[in-house]
C-alpha cells in the first residue's frame, strides 16, 4: 500500500492518489462514525477498501479522522477552509486539495466505458473526437464527471448540459446550469492504467 502520485497543477490543486495492493486490508481505527456508516454500507470489500485508502490519503496529509464529512448529496467537504474532491476506480484512490472549487474524476482505463458512449457524448462532440477510441472516451468521461463534481448541487444531463470542446492535456468545456453557461477549464493525467482529471474555474 502507499501513495502512488503526489502531483501539484499550477500551484494551485494538489493530487494525491493511492494505489490499493492485491488483498490489501486496512485498519478500521480512529474513523469517525460517518465514515464508518459509509463503509458499512458497502458490500464490496473493494468499495470499502477505496473508502479507507482516503482516509490513509487525509492521514498522510496531516488531518484528523472527525474532519472529512459528506452532505446529503454525498459531495465530500473538510471543517477547515480548504475544498476537496474524492474519486476512485478499481485499485485507485484519489484526493484533490485546494483553496479554489475543483472537481476530479480518476478512471481505470476499461472497455466497458465504450459500450456507454452514447450516454455521455453528444453530437459536437462525436464530430470532433473518436468515439471508438478507449483513451479518448475515458479522457472525456473523467472530464465530464469531473465538471459534475465541481457543479455539485442538483442534476446535470452529462450529454446535454456538458460540452467538452477539445481533448488534451488541458481542455475547454462548457457547462449549462440554470439558463447560464459556464466555462470551465480541465487538466489529465494520463497514464496506461487510469486516467484522472481535474476541472477547475
Amino acid at each position: 500500500m502507499g501513495l502512488y502520485d503526489h502531483t501539484y497543477f499550477l500551484n494551485r490543486f494538489e493530487l494525491l492518489i493511492w494505489k490499493i495492493r492485491n488483498q490489501e486490508k486496512f485498519e478500521i481505527n480512529n474513523i469517525a462514525n460517518n465514515i464508518v456508516k459509509k463503509i458499512d454500507s458497502n458490500k464490496s470489500a473493494l468499495k470499502k477498501n477505496q473508502i479507507l485508502a482516503v482516509q490513509q490519503i487525509l492521514k498522510f496529509k496531516g488531518f484528523s479522522p472527525d474532519e472529512l464529512f459528506y452532505n446529503k448529496n454525498g459531495a465530500p467537504f473538510l471543517k477547515n477552509d480548504l475544498k476537496i474532491s474524492i474519486s476512485h476506480s478499481g485499485s485507485y484512490a484519489a484526493v484533490c486539495l485546494s483553496k479554489e472549487k475543483m472537481g476530479i474524476d480518476l478512471q481505470t482505463v476499461n472497455e466497458k466505458i465504450l459500450r456507454i458512449v452514447d450516454k455521455f457524448t453528444n453530437q459536437t462532440e462525436k464530430k470532433l473526437m473518436d468515439e471508438n477510441n478507449l483513451e479518448d472516451m475515458t479522457q472525456l468521461w473523467t472530464i465530464k464527471e469531473a465538471a459534475y463534481k465541481y457543479f455539485s448541487v442538483g442534476q446535470l444531463n452529462f450529454k446535454s448540459d456538458i460540452l467538452v470542446s477539445e481533448l488534451g492535456d488541458e481542455s475547454q468545456l462548457k457547462i449549462n446550469v440554470s439558463d447560464q453557461v459556464l466555462n470551465l477549464k480541465s487538466k489529465s493525467i494520463i497514464t496506461s492504467n487510469y486516467i484522472c482529471s481535474i476541472v477547475y474555474l
